[in-house]
C-alpha cells in the first residue's frame, strides 16, 4: 500500500470476517484516497462481499513428527466455491479455486467453475491451502479426507479446513501406551508466529505445557507431541495461542489397544468457552458416546448435559448435574441414542466442549473407527463440507437447531444442478437428511439457530470407518468502514 503524507485522508478500512490477517480473507478497495471533506461516495460503513479467501489445511497429519513413527494415509484436499444461487447478491463474473502446497505455494489444482470441485492429493508433510480470488471467493469451502485401510493404523479422518485464528481450543486424546496425539500448528502468514500451549487435564492444568512454546515459519507447520508433554494424561484439553500472527491447529489423535486398531481422527477447533454450548453431529451406531468438558476458569463449575433427539430435548438424570473442578476436565458418558442427535451443555462457568463416538466391529477382535465432535458456533451464512473419495459410505447431514426451531436449505453435491430442499428443524432437536452419493453439502440457514455436521460412515473388508465433519461459516462478506487519516 503507498503511502501519502501531509493531506488529509478518506478512505474504506475493510475488516474481513474471521481474519484480520494474511491468507485469510480479503475485500477489494481496502484505502481509497479523497480530497479534504469528501467522502469518495462511501456510506457510513457497509456489507460487500469478499474478494478472496483461503482456508488452510493441515495436509499429511500423521508425517513430520520428530520421535514419533510416520504413518502415510490416502489424503486428499477438495476446494469448492458454492454453486450459483447460493450466495445472495453475487453477480457473474471470473473468479478461480486453487489449492497450494508448503512454503513454495506449490499448485496442486485449479478450477474456474462456479459450484465445481477442484481436488488433489497432499504430497507430504506440509500444510495446504485452498485459496479463491474473485467470484469464487464468496463461500469458498475446503475439506481434507485422510484414510488409511489394512492394518492397526486404519481409520478415516474428514477435517474441514479453517481460517486462521489466534485463539484455538482443541479437544481430544486420552492414556494408554498405543494412543498417541499429535497437535499440527499451521501458520499461512509470511511471517513467524509464536505459538504457546496450556493443557488441561484430570488433575488440573498441565504444569509441562506452560513452558512450551515455539516459532513457526511462514507458511509451515510444526507437529507438537501431547505424549510428550503428558504421556499418561486421560482426558487433555489444549489451548493453542498465537502471538504476531494467526495459525491453524488440529489434534491429530491415533488409538491401537493391544494389537486392535480402534481408529484416527482429528480433533478441529471447539467453540470458546461459554456458559451455553451445543455439540452437533452425533450418530452412535449403538457403541459408546463420551462427553468430555474442560473447565479453563478459576471457579467449579455446574453443568447440565442434555440430549437433543429427534423428538426434542431429553434429560438424563446422571447428567442433571455434572461438577468440572477449575482448570480441569471432566469425561462423562451419554446414553446411546437409536438416531443421530446433538447435545446441549448449559453452566454457571464458561466450559469447552466435545463428545467422542465409535463404531466397531461384531467380531473377531473388533477392530473399529472413532471420531470427536466438537461445540461449535451457531451458522449464519454459506457452510459447507466437501467429500472426495468417499463412494460407497453413508453420508448424513445433522442438524441441531435452537430453542426457537430452524428453517434451513440443504444442497446435495457441489454442482450447480444438485438437488435442493429445506429442512424443519423442531426445537432443540436434530434432524438428520441422507446425502446419497453428493460429492459435497452446502447448508444455508434460512431462521432460526442451528449448528450441523456431516457423518461418513463405511466399512473396509467388514470393519467399520468413521468420521465427522462440523459446518462452520464460511467466508462470505466483510464490512466496509469509512476512516479518515489526520498526519500527526
Amino acid at each position: 500500500m503507498s503511502t501519502v503524507t501531509g493531506v488529509v485522508r478518506v478512505g474504506a478500512v475493510t475488516l474481513a470476517a474471521a481474519a484480520l490477517a494474511v491468507g485469510a480473507t480479503r475485500v477489494s478497495g481496502s484505502v481509497q484516497l479523497a480530497t479534504p471533506g469528501e467522502r469518495a461516495g462511501l456510506p457510513e460503513s457497509s456489507s460487500v462481499l469478499v474478494e478472496e479467501s483461503s482456508l488452510v489445511c493441515p495436509g499429511q497429519q500423521r508425517l513430520g513428527a520428530v520421535g514419533l513413527r510416520d504413518v502415510r494415509g490416502s489424503v486428499t484436499v477438495a476446494a469448492a466455491a458454492p454453486a450459483p444461487g447460493v450466495v445472495e447478491g453475487l453477480a457473474s463474473g471470473a473468479g478461480t479455486v486453487q489449492l497450494l502446497s508448503g512454503a513454495r505455494s506449490t499448485g496442486l489444482a485449479q478450477g474456474t467453475t462456479p459450484g465445481a470441485a477442484v481436488s488433489a492429493a497432499a504430497p507430504g508433510a506440509d500444510l495446504v491451502m485452498a485459496r479463491a480470488t474473485g467470484t469464487l471467493a464468496p463461500g469458498l469451502v475446503a475439506t481434507q479426507v485422510w484414510r488409511h485401510t489394512g492394518d492397526d493404523d486404519r481409520g478415516l479422518a474428514v477435517t474441514p479446513c479453517q481460517l486462521p485464528s489466534s485463539d484455538v481450543w482443541l479437544v481430544g486424546g486420552g492414556d494408554g501406551p498405543s494412543r498417541t496425539e499429535r497437535v499440527v500448528v499451521t501458520n499461512p502468514g509470511a511471517n513467524a508466529v509464536s505459538v504457546s500451549f496450556e493443557m488441561l487435564g484430570r488433575s488440573g492444568r498441565i504444569a509441562a505445557a506452560d513452558d512450551l512454546s515455539v516459532s513457526i515459519p511462514p507458511l509451515s507447520r510444526t507437529v507438537v507431541s501431547l505424549d510428550a508433554i503428558a504421556p499418561s494424561e486421560a482426558g487433555p484439553v489444549v489451548h493453542v495461542s498465537a502471538t504476531g500472527g494467526v495459525v491453524t491447529a488440529v489434534l491429530d489423535e491415533q488409538w491401537i489397544l493391544g494389537a486392535t486398531g480402534r481408529g484416527i481422527d482429528d480433533s478441529t477447533r471447539a467453540a470458546a468457552p461459554a456458559t451455553d454450548l451445543v455439540v452437533p453431529g452425533i450418530e452412535t451406531g449403538g457403541s459408546s458416546v463420551w462427553v468430555r468438558l474442560a473447565n479453563p476458569g478459576d471457579t467449579e463449575a455446574l453443568a447440565q448435559v442434555r440430549l437433543l433427539t429427534a423428538t426434542g430435548a431429553v434429560q438424563p438424570d446422571a447428567l442433571r448435574a455434572v461438577r468440572v473442578p477449575a482448570g480441569s476436565t471432566v469425561d462423562v458418558a451419554a446414553p446411546v441414542n437409536a438416531a443421530a442427535m446433538g447435545l446441549g451443555v448449559r453452566s454457571d462457568q464458561p466450559l469447552v466442549a466435545a463428545a467422542w463416538t465409535e463404531r466397531r466391529a461384531t467380531t473377531g477382535d473388533r477392530m473399529g473407527d472413532f471420531a470427536w465432535t466438537a461445540a461449535t458456533p451457531a451458522l449464519h451464512g454459506v457452510a459447507g463440507v466437501l467429500l472426495p473419495g468417499l463412494s460407497g459410505t453413508s453420508k448424513r447431514v445433522l442438524l441441531t437447531a435452537g430453542p426457537a426451531g430452524a428453517q434451513v436449505q440443504v444442497r446435495l453435491g457441489s454442482g450447480p444442478g444438485a438437488p435442493v430442499t429445506t429442512v424443519s428443524v423442531p426445537a432443540d432437536a436434530t434432524r438428520a437428511v441422507d446425502a446419497g452419493s453428493a460429492d459435497g453439502v452446502w447448508v444455508v440457514p434460512r431462521s432460526g439457530t442451528v449448528r450441523g455436521a456431516v457423518s461418513v460412515v463405511g466399512a473396509d473388508a467388514g470393519v467399520p470407518f468413521f468420521g465427522v465433519a462440523a459446518l462452520s461459516d464460511a467466508p462470505v462478506r466483510a464490512q466496509s468502514v469509512p476512516v479518515r487519516q489526520v498526519r500527526n
